[in-house]
Parts: C-alpha cells; structure tokens; sequence
C-alpha cells in the first residue's frame, strides 16, 4: 500500500481540473504570504542549501510572488491552496514532518496534476525550489564562482561569475 497517501487527507486527495486553479481578483492575505515564505525557507532548511534561513533571498521571493500574483494568469489560487494542503500536512504529521513528507516522500504521478498536493507540489513547490536555486542555492552549496541567474537592475552591480581581474600591485595574472 502507498504510505504517502495514508499520510495525506481529503485536500489533499481532492480531484481538480489539472490547469491553474483560478482565484481572478482575489488578493493573497498578509498570513497566506506569510505561510508561503515558511514553506520557502523550509526548503532550504530540508536541502541545507542556504545560509540566514532563507533570508538573503526574502526580497527576491517577495517580487516573484507579486509578479505571479498581479499579472495573468495569476498564481493566487494556486498559493492559496498550497496553504491549505500544507496545514493539512501539518495537521496530520507533524509540521516538521509535513514538509519533509512534502519535499522527499511525495512523488507527483505522470502526467498533468490533477490533486490538490499534485497541484501544490507543480506549481508551488518546484516553482520555489526553482527561485531558490536561482536567486542563490547554488551558491550555498560550495560554488565560488556562481552568483545566480537573476538579473536586472538590482542586480547589475554584481557580475553573473567571478571575472578575471589582473592584480593591481604586481600587474601579473594572480592564477599563474
């Protein structure tokens, strides 16, 4: 039998239509986003990739959030039931658990989702898993020369890799 379904309630379980969960003029509340940068910061506690509990990336994350939420097709119904699959989980494992069993034990099936937890885990989960690695995980992991792929203005005073810059003092190549 599969544990992970033993370990998952009726939210969980529920059937939905595998596109984007529409929630059109429906804001995000201060306690959703709040929840949803918990599950973010769990991510990199569960993977230890990340220094400050995710902090160095709370800006970054908060952008995102506005983009996927204030532009169609809008993303809130998809947050918005993230939280409530999530208190599912912890209510019924535990919170440290929850997230454990969210990120590691849970394998999404083939195909389109079609769940509540299939929907969290495709357009929640893995999208933040993808901004974390982006905004910096990598970088966490050991990597010197890797400053993440975001770009724009915010980010224009920080190469993409460590260039090469001769030494001023000797005017020699400091690797030879």
């Amino acid at each position: 039998m599969n544990t992970t379904l033993m370990l998952t309630g009726d939210i969980c379980k529920d059937i939905i239509d595998p596109g984007l969960i529409q929630s059109e003029h429906q804001p995000l509340t201060a306690a959703q986003r709040e929840f949803l940068w918990k599950l973010f910061v769990q991510i990199g506690n569960v993977w230890e990739n990340v220094y400050y509990e995710s902090s160095n990336l709370k800006s970054s994350w908060l952008e995102m959030i506005a983009a996927k939420t204030n532009v169609a097709p809008s993303y809130t119904g998809e947050y918005i039931n993230a939280t409530y699959v999530l208190q599912e989980l912890i209510d019924l494992n535990g919170e440290e658990n929850a997230y454990r069993l969210l990120f590691l034990t849970y394998k999404q099936p083939a195909g389109p989702p079609t769940t509540r937890l299939a929907h969290t885990k495709t357009f929640v989960v893995n999208e933040f898993i993808i901004m974390q690695v982006m905004a910096s995980g990598f970088k966490h992991f050991g990597g010197k020369n890797y400053h993440g792929y975001v770009k724009g203005s915010r980010y224009s005073k920080q190469d993409l890799v460590r260039v090469y810059k001769p030494d001023p003092a000797t005017n020699t190549d400091p690797q030879s």
